[in-house]
């Protein structure tokens, strides 16, 4: 680059170092929230090859102090002081494959977020020990980075930990400052909102680090206090009818795109709705989930696209995997919160999501999990019609569906009768309590578990007597059923389809 301004017959720079006492406070406000900050340290302890990780924690009597605990390879002195530097190492270096960092300022920047010490005390194979501290409050009163030391026999108890394990490193913050939870509803508890917010901690670490708390090969275990972490799969693989759609490939196979569309309602039991919703529930979890080397960086949404999270999109979840040489590219942040997609890549990623949230929403709305295949595009089967009417949408009951049909023809009441039964069901539809109960409930009309609102015997009589009528005009037993189950109700509950079944299986 040229460069006009630059004399070279005299030294045209000089030192300019940052002024430690203000830095330290710009570096506190990287906008880490507890289980952010936790995690990028445990990112450091999967790179050192641990296999256990234990993140404990105590109230202390209003002195509360967080631990993390590896069983990992460990640092010597020259090695941990170097970890203790600010930047490290420059995001432009090259890393190793497995590597989860990138800045050089994850395990200060999450620990300064969190506390004013933070105590660093790490060992290797052999014996050899380190132990390192910054005091924010002394940088604060001498403006300079001067990194604490101290001695194995000096250190405080809470470190003694270590002491049981062959090789490892021990993170301790104290002076903590930022434990109080503004959304608890506890701020008159300073104890209590600092222990409830390990319990949303345990569950962002099951969803962030899934992949290596079940991976067989390398098994990785953490505990938050006495409780293990147990892996979320946000894409219930175990589930059969979990329908992985077309995986794709990018970049010289630097990313890889896999599209989930998870099993309807009906088709999961009440224990996968429960997990499965995830920590933000079922509406806020769809989307793209981003991970650096399996490490998960975005879970859900749709990045910094244009499109919104609907819930009968909420069976989308879409799989991207990066390695961790393309950060620059997809905009990874220190945090490791936030990703954006590089430009060559948008319109493919889009196409994605588009397709995924169109077999979604089918899955969605079919209601019993199984797609309409015989259904044609007339809506002769519906109970309700949608219709527009000026700048408004209003339903109405058809009168023409094979089941209200019938219950009229028995019931052979007079026409204006039932156009005024009609006008009022219509006219009180409750619009607004169905949105807000479809945004609350991943589906309101099914929300009940299967056995709690099993089919009417009027209504089963009803479809095994037009079922009867398929069969007995030729249709084989797969299309009438197929036929009779595109009808509304018959396609808002599994009980008809395997009522019908049972009727073949009994012959």
């Amino acid at each position: 680059m040229d460069r006009p301004y630059i004399s070279e017959e005299q030294d045209c720079f000089q030192d300019c170092p940052p002024r430690a006492d203000a830095l330290i406070h710009s570096l506190r406000a990287f906008g880490y929230d507890l289980s952010m900050a936790i995690a990028d340290l445990i990112d450091n302890s999967i790179f050192a090859a641990a296999s256990n990780i234990w993140v404990d924690y105590a109230w202390n009597d209003g002195n509360p102090w967080v631990r993390i605990l590896d069983n990992g390879k460990g640092m010597n002195e020259e090695q941990l002081v170097e970890a203790m530097r600010l930047g490290s190492m420059s995001p432009l270096e090259d890393r190793a494959p497995e590597d989860l960092g990138r800045f050089g300022l994850g395990l200060k920047t999450a620990s300064f977020s969190q506390c004013k010490l933070v105590t660093v005390y790490s060992k290797m194979v052999g014996g050899s020990e380190a132990i390192r501290f910054w005091d924010l409050d002394y940088v604060q009163s001498c403006k300079s980075w001067k990194l604490g030391r101290t001695t194995v026999e000096r250190a405080p108890a809470l470190l003694e930990p270590l002491s049981a394990l062959q090789s490892g490193t021990l993170v301790l913050w104290q002076n903590l400052d930022r434990y109080h939870d503004e959304d608890s509803g506890l701020h008159h508890n300073p104890e209590a909102s600092f222990l409830e917010r390990f319990l949303k901690v345990k569950e962002d670490l099951e969803m962030v680090f899934h992949q290596y708390l079940e991976n067989r090969k390398k098994p990785l275990t953490i505990k938050v206090g006495r409780a293990r972490c147990e892996p979320w799969d946000p894409y219930l693989r175990s589930n059969d009818f979990t329908q992985e759609l077309s995986s794709e490939r990018y970049e010289e196979k630097r990313v890889s795109v896999i599209p989930y569309v998870l099993p309807h309602v009906s088709r999961r039991s009440e224990q996968e709705s429960s997990r499965g919703a995830g920590p933000q529930g079922w509406n806020a979890q769809q989307g793209f989930y981003v991970y650096r080397n399996g490490r998960m960086i975005v879970a859900g949404g749709y990045l910094d696209y244009d499109v919104k999270s609907e819930p009968h999109y909420s069976l989308a979840r879409i799989m991207v995997d990066i390695t961790n040489d393309m950060d620059h590219e997809w905009s990874i942040d220190v945090r490791k919160a936030v990703a954006s997609p590089p430009d060559r890549l948008r319109a493919e990623l889009l196409r994605i999501s588009r397709a995924t949230r169109q077999r979604a929403q089918e899955v969605y709305r079919t209601r019993t999990g199984i797609a309409r295949r015989t259904r044609s595009n007339d809506t002769t089967g519906d109970v309700w019609l949608r219709r527009q009417v000026g700048e408004k949408t209003v339903y109405l009951l058809n009168s023409k569906n094979p089941v209200v049909r019938r219950i009229l023809d028995e019931i052979q009441a007079p026409k204006k009768w039932v156009v005024k039964l009609f006008h009022v069901i219509e006219n009180t539809v409750p619009h607004r309590l169905i949105v807000m109960d479809g945004w609350e409930h991943e589906d309101c009309h099914i929300d009940l578990p299967v056995d709690l609102h099993s089919p009417p015997a009027e209504l089963l009589a009803y479809c095994r007597d037009m079922y009867q009528s398929h069969v007995d005009g030729g249709r084989t037993h797969a299309e009438a059923v197929d036929i009779v189950c595109s009808i509304q109700p018959f396609d808002t509950h599994p009980g008809y389809r395997a009522h019908l079944d049972s009727i073949v299986e009994g012959r």
